[in-house]
């Protein structure tokens, strides 16, 4: 649909529909409109992701404190084992030497004999024996002289 177009006392007829260009122009500020809808929700939704991505960061940060924390607390632990297990070679050690050194100076033998010649000792017997009630006072009386 053609409309004239009245221009001083003339009237013409344009080569473009008028409501054409009108909805062009309508559409064009609606689309414009729908843009600026469009780029307010991207803001939103770029704002909403570096807050994600701030989230995030800030859980892996807790977490790899976390991580560095505990590996720290057990690499301490283990550096205490090992300290721990050399103190415990070094004593074994020393008490292998200490029961060597031991058996070396001192016979059994000899502290048998020892005891039978110089102090007199015997070996029990049966009648040797001599067997007391348990007393109250956690004493026990002397049974005969000792030789």
């Amino acid at each position: 649909m053609t409309s004239d177009v009245i221009y001083g006392r003339n009237t013409f007829t344009p080569y473009f529909n008028v409501k054409r260009f009108e909805d062009t122009i309508y559409n064009r500020a609606s689309e414009r409109e729908k843009r600026i809808k469009y780029k307010k929700r991207l803001k939103i939704v770029d704002k909403i992701i570096v807050l994600l991505n701030a989230l995030l960061f800030v859980a892996l940060i807790a977490s790899l404190s976390c991580i560095a924390i505990e590996t720290y607390r057990v690499m301490k632990t283990s550096d205490d084992i090992v300290k721990l297990e050399a103190t415990l070679d070094k004593k074994k050690y020393d008490n292998d030497n200490s029961t060597r050194k031991l058996k070396t100076e001192m016979k059994f033998d000899d502290l048998k004999m020892k005891a039978y010649m110089e102090l007199n000792m015997i070996t029990p017997t049966e009648k040797n024996i001599i067997y007391f009630d348990k007393s109250d006072n956690g004493f026990v009386r002397q049974y005969e002289n000792i030789r």
